[in-house]
């Protein structure tokens, strides 16, 4: 019977039965393909996927990335530390040849002026929210592996302000064949919310007058954890960067992502919406967050965060305090919150400070159209302009003003300095608007080829405009008129004050695993940057043995900058690292030769390991045709402390250093126990008993607000400590009973701080407390030695009664206190304060010549010991009784030895 069945018959059930499926199948096909822009997507997994076209769609929000915008019509160049050019394109070729080939999409351009074609096609990748392109079909590496050719990986960063810099290569070895380069633009980011775009995150005290801006730290995202398995990302002014599992919602800034989540549409939720109004609320400087994402059925989630001043704080970023209900309260220590920086001086994205307080009490003249245009940097300009005028038109005696002045130097979304004198004289601008006029004049570092010109009567722009001073000696190229329009004068002003070319000492990484999740996160050295003392490198006696080091051979560093001047020390100006031989006798440095200058910024190897290369030092004995370079590794160790660089390696004149520090530490939770009022850090066997500190009384602290005052309890329960080994600090998270309406409970971060002197803080706002305790007795818990200052002695050193280390520790208590809190030199007394004697002389003693003879030479002789440095005498010879009482004897020396010409 069923031998009967034909052909046809057995077809027409077949389309009867497996059409739907077929259908279905199709149909997901089809859903796929569209959701990933026509990709290739082998495993199924819609978070990762890659495409020939110049779009894609992501899959979280089917939101639409188009890249084609970033074609250029010639090429976009990077230029890596070494020389080396790097010219690709976007979605199209280079419109030159290169190596002789006109197919070209990437192009290596040596520094020797060689070619190599590191692309000719590209393919768009898309990785759990990270977008990069790969220049595939490259031509084979010179780095003689077999069958391996060069490709150029170019990741596209979401940034909402564009930088000046806008590409970075990250550094390579000479042999490399795969090189990458971080882009960053718009184009990568979810759409910018119109009410925030364009705008500047400030807010004026109207108490004080003084102006707080936020937007320099729109530049990354903050990752913190909420210390129960999930985590937080946050930007400040702008919405959460796009990137790699940081796909969060259009427009949000505080993010909650929930790190369990099995479907990725469900992973990160809205807890604020971005916008660029921060506000002063009974002093406190605060932004609040409201979002449209429900929480208990009758309100919608909501953040706040607090800001706090803390002018040395190095790697800034918020922490989750606590929550009231639906409402979740962050703090955000920075010295972007200080009220009192010096005049005419500013903080810069990278948390340094930059001063142009120099250009004061000068008066700039420009004239375009044959008018004179006078202004002022933080001062007045002087006549004809009223005083409080900061910049103003003078036409025949008489002005106008364009602006009353002020000494508020601000920094904008893209790092550039600029100073803003509003409420001048009223305008009417093209469109019959009435205004009043105003004058923005942005700082643009620029190199003075000749800076001891008096006069620059060339000084003149492409507008007409031209610019003399009272004192042109410190500009470089000096102000210029831009725009003059819709009453706002623009002024740019070239020079070498504006200049911020120090290194980056961060950088982003991606974390595949940690205690608050994926992600990216940064990576942060600039607490081991020096600005007075340099760091001697220990050397392994491996490599002492292998290279015959004699032990006069020292090495000196700094970490992301130049060493630290030093008399004495002789090393080429700038050198970042430098060998020198110390002469046996004296102990002075000679032959120094530089191991290199910080050109190349910080490479994340992973979130524990980063790696930082000096280059072109002097020219190597060992092949003069190369330059010697050296190479710090640093990888996280709980145990060291700061910790110091060790030379483990010399190989082909690269000197390799090693060094293991807690400053690259990821944040670590530790044990809280309540019956013992301990927190232990298991990972270095180290406790710390809360009940005993020296600034708690049996474990409690009371507080006094407004005439009332309560207890905080540090054993209390529910308490969470994390270490935050960046910036030598434990935070304790906890809830306490306070003034606070409804349930009388107040959320409290406790920060203590490494410090050689105890002192407490506080600030209240609302129902948060945040209590700032430095102590020295925290300091052996973080693994760190007491800093000691120039005022404290070994004899007043406070000493930790409430730190115990286990029996099982790795490393003992006294190995621990070895480990310095800041880099050392031989610094012996010099630098220090001692007391002195003081002796009461009558006006007679005082008026006597033998009396002015003393105090010359004791002048002298202070001025000379400064001049001195570290290393012209042994610390034994620094504290023996001179040689002579001769004064004739001593001026005569002072008078003929070149050596001491600086005590004139």
């Amino acid at each position: 019977m069923f031998c009967s069945i034909s052909l046809c018959t057995i077809v027409r059930i077949m389309y009867k039965h497996l059409t739907p499926f077929l259908f279905t199948l199709v149909g997901f096909l089809v859903k796929v393909t569209a959701a990933t822009g026509a990709a290739s997507n082998d495993n199924l997994n819609p978070l990762i996927f890659k495409t020939n076209d110049c779009f894609l769609t992501e899959p979280v929000y089917q939101h639409k990335f188009d890249f084609s915008v970033l074609r250029s019509d010639f090429a976009h160049l990077t230029v890596s530390d070494t020389g080396d050019i790097f010219e690709f394109n976007i979605c199209g070729n280079l419109s030159r040849t290169c190596h002789n080939r006109s197919d070209t999409a990437a192009c290596l351009k040596r520094s020797n002026e060689q070619e190599f074609v590191l692309g000719t096609q590209h393919e768009l990748n898309y990785h759990n929210g990270r977008m990069y392109f790969s220049f595939t079909n490259g031509e084979k590496c010179a780095s003689g592996k077999t069958n391996e050719t060069y490709q150029l990986h170019v990741f596209l960063g979401c940034d909402y302000t564009l930088d000046t810099k806008q590409s970075k290569i990250t550094s390579y070895s000479e042999d490399a064949c795969s090189f990458y380069i971080t882009y960053e633009t718009p184009y990568a980011c979810l759409p910018e919310p119109k009410t925030i775009m364009g705008r500047n995150c400030s807010v004026e005290d109207s108490k004080t007058g003084l102006t707080y801006e936020l937007g320099s730290l729109s530049d990354t995202n903050y990752r913190t954890t909420d210390r129960k398995g999930n985590a937080f990302i946050i930007n400040i002014c702008k919405p959460v960067l796009y990137g790699e599992n940081a796909m969060c919602p259009l427009g949000s800034s505080v993010c909650f992502v929930d790190l369990n989540a099995k479907d990725y549409t469900k992973k990160f939720f809205d807890y604020g919406l971005a916008h660029a109004q921060p506000v002063i609320d009974n002093g406190q400087l605060i932004m609040r967050h409201i979002s449209l994402t429900p929480c208990n059925g009758s309100t919608n989630y909501s953040s706040t965060i607090y800001f706090y001043c803390d002018k040395d704080v190095k790697n800034a970023h918020p922490e989750l305090m606590g929550y009231h209900g639906c409402l979740y309260e962050f703090s955000f220590a920075t010295p972007l919150a200080c009220n009192d920086l010096a005049p005419c001086t500013a903080v810069t994205h990278g948390n340094e400070i930059l001063d142009l307080s120099s250009l004061k009490d000068k008066t700039f003249t420009l004239q375009q159209d044959k008018q004179n245009y006078k202004f002022g940097v933080c001062s007045h300009p002087g006549e004809p302009c009223m005083e409080s005028d900061g910049a103003c038109l003078s036409v025949n005696g008489q002005s106008t003003s364009l602006g009353n002045g002020n000494s508020h130097l601000r920094i904008n979304q893209t790092g550039t300095p600029y100073l803003l004198y509003e409420n001048g004289a009223n305008c009417e601008t093209s469109k019959n608007v009435k205004t009043k006029w105003s004058t923005k004049i942005e700082f643009v570092c620029a190199h003075s080829v000749n800076s001891n010109r008096s006069n620059d009567k060339d000084n003149s722009g492409s507008n007409g405009s031209s610019s003399t001073s009272k004192d042109d000696s410190i500009t470089a190229v000096g102000p210029k008129i831009i725009e003059n329009s819709n009453c706002q004068l623009l002024i740019h002003y070239q020079t070498e004050l504006a200049c911020q070319e120090q290194i980056t000492c961060k950088a982003k990484v991606y974390v595949d695993h940690t205690e608050d999740g994926t992600g990216a996160e940064v990576i942060d050295l600039t607490p081991l940057i020096s600005t007075n003392k340099n760091y001697q490198a220990k050397v392994d006696a491996a490599t002492i043995n292998e290279h015959r080091l004699p032990n006069s051979i020292k090495f000196f560093l700094n970490v992301c900058r130049p060493l630290v001047p030093k008399y004495g020390l002789g090393c080429p100006g700038g050198s970042a690292a430098c060998m020198a031989k110390m002469d046996k006798i004296t102990g002075k440095p000679e032959e120094e030769q530089s191991l290199g200058f910080p050109l190349a910024s910080l490479v994340p190897i992973n979130r524990t390991t980063a790696e930082l290369r000096y280059l072109l030092g002097t020219a190597c004995f060992e092949n003069k045709a190369k330059q010697l370079s050296s190479s710090i590794l640093f990888n996280c160790d709980m145990k060291f402390g700061r910790g110091l660089p060790t030379l483990r390696q010399i190989t082909d004149c690269h000197y390799q250093f090693s060094w293991p520090t807690n400053v690259i530490c990821p944040p670590h939770m530790c044990i809280f126990n309540e019956n013992t009022c301990e927190i232990t850090n298991e990972e270095i066997n180290v406790s710390y008993n809360l009940k005993k500190a020296p600034f708690a009384n049996n474990g409690k602290i009371t507080i006094s607000k407004d005439k009332t005052a309560f207890i905080l309890n540090l054993c209390d329960s529910h308490h969470k400590a994390v270490t935050d080994y960046s910036q030598s600090l434990v935070n304790l998270f906890f809830t306490s009973k306070g003034p606070c309406g409804g349930d009388g409970i107040i959320n409290v971060q406790m920060r203590l701080i490494c410090h050689y002197v105890n002192e407490q803080t506080f600030s209240f706002s609302e129902c948060n407390l945040v209590y700032i305790q430095k102590t020295p007795d925290i300091c052996k818990f973080l693994g760190l030695q007491i800093p000691i200052t120039a005022t404290t002695t070994a004899a007043s050193v406070i000493t930790s009664s409430s730190t115990t280390t286990m029996e099982n520790s790795n490393q003992n208590v006294d190995e621990m206190q070895k480990i310095p809190a800041q880099p050392i030199e031989r610094n012996g007394s010099i630098g220090s304060k001692k007391q002195t004697k003081n002796f009461f002389l009558g006006p007679s003693a005082q008026n006597s010549s033998s009396f002015k003879f003393i105090n010359v030479l004791h002048s002298l002789s202070e001025r000379y010991l400064r001049l001195a440095g570290n290393f012209d005498l042994n610390d034994e010879d620094r504290i023996s009784p001179p040689a002579t009482m001769d004064t004739d004897l001593i001026m005569n020396m002072f008078a003929e030895n070149t050596r001491y010409n600086g005590c004139h």
